[in-house]
């Protein structure tokens, strides 16, 4: 059994299905993730669920068990299982002083089973009702201000591991400095300045146009785009205009005049030296820049570390929740609040001493 990726005509919308080891495609699956294609989910969130069902099938598998004849023990069998390293073909997990998948990366998977089983409910087939029980409402449901007045129910999903949540890893000044000293060409040292200094995320970056860079108003619009040619692609549903500072807008116009010359091309990032000259820089070749400049740096980051190290700087700054959440292009504050909100002790500290609090001690 295995995840096939698919790519349609027209817009090239790209999306995936799950095939068995016959070849065949798995028709509940493939039509549950036709349906998150039709939703416009990521082609990344689609990846992730696709592997997460092609998992759960696997699983059950190893246990004899029709899809339609599983129950909610099964699926708390299938979170150990996938917090344990298992050996090909076995059920039993290998003996390891390590889980294999972190409790985050289980429950994202636990959440593609219910949502499939959910769709499966809605079609009148499968074991939707089964996997999720009612119980009363809480202050973290968000109900509005009456929820606990009135007596109302939402629906829970009963398998779900405890996730310690962390404040996501960031960098330096000086690390930050290394990696933009260590970039040999200005299109390099461009990109990576531009996810620190705006927290966009590769494929937003990946996906700019010229036309989204407006130099008299400073400002730089992320667009949410189905047909790049490189299959670059944000996660955000709307266009958003955030300012930028002059001395990025600088090192374009030296970038443009520089190295990218009389090209004819949309894309601000494109092949200058390896590949086809003037065509849309993709992913592998920005993965193939940030692994040199790790070897050059000895800093070991990713793209999105840049993303976490701006937004990090803003809260730690003092900007507004609801502004970085803008900033940042998410959907909801909600989400900003979740993935940066967790201050630690020197975080307190700071606050403490900004508002002049000197307290007891």
């Amino acid at each position: 059994m295995y995840v096939r990726r698919v790519v349609g005509s027209g817009m090239r919308r790209e999306t995936y299905t799950v095939v068995d080891g016959e070849g065949r495609v798995v028709e509940t699956v493939d039509d549950y993730l036709a349906l998150c294609t039709d939703r416009e989910h990521s082609p990344n969130t689609l990846r992730a669920r696709a592997f997460d069902l092609k998992a759960w099938l696997v699983f059950l598998r190893l246990l004899d068990i029709d899809p339609l004849a599983a129950t909610s023990e099964h699926v708390d069998q299938f979170a150990g299982w996938l917090r344990r390293p298992v050996q090909p073909g076995r059920l039993r997990p290998a003996d390891a002083d390590s889980p294999a998948r972190e409790p985050s990366t289980v429950n994202r998977a636990l959440n593609s089973v219910y949502m499939f089983y959910e769709f499966l409910a809605r079609r009148g087939i499968g074991m939707g009702a089964q996997l999720t029980h009612r119980r009363a409402t809480s202050i973290g449901d968000h109900g509005g201000f009456l929820a606990g007045i009135a007596e109302r129910q939402v629906t829970g999903r009963p398998t779900r591991l405890k996730q310690v949540k962390r404040r996501p890893a960031t960098l330096t000044d000086t690390d930050v400095q290394s990696i933009l000293d260590a970039c040999e060409r200005l299109r390099d040292r461009l990109l990576m300045a531009l996810m620190f200094e705006t927290g966009c995320r590769i494929g937003q970056a990946l996906g700019l146009r010229h036309e989204d860079i407006n130099t008299d108003r400073r400002t730089l619009t992320l667009r949410p785009r189905e047909d790049n040619a490189n299959r670059a692609r944000g996660k955000s549903h709307d266009p958003k205009e955030i300012p930028i500072r002059q001395t990025l807008l600088d090192l374009y116009t030296d970038y443009l005049f520089a190295e990218y010359g009389e090209l004819d091309c949309d894309y601000v990032f494109v092949n200058l030296w390896n590949g086809a000259v003037g065509t849309p820089m993709g992913y592998w070749a920005a993965m193939s820049l940030v692994k040199r400049l790790r070897r050059r740096t000895g800093v070991d980051f990713h793209p999105h570390l840049f993303r976490h190290t701006h937004a990090t700087a803003l809260l730690r700054a003092g900007v507004r929740l609801e502004v970085t959440s803008e900033l940042l292009t998410h959907r909801s504050v909600h989400t900003t609040a979740d993935t940066y909100g967790h201050l630690d002790a020197d975080d307190l500290a700071d606050e403490l001493d900004r508002v002049g609090f000197r307290g007891a001690w």
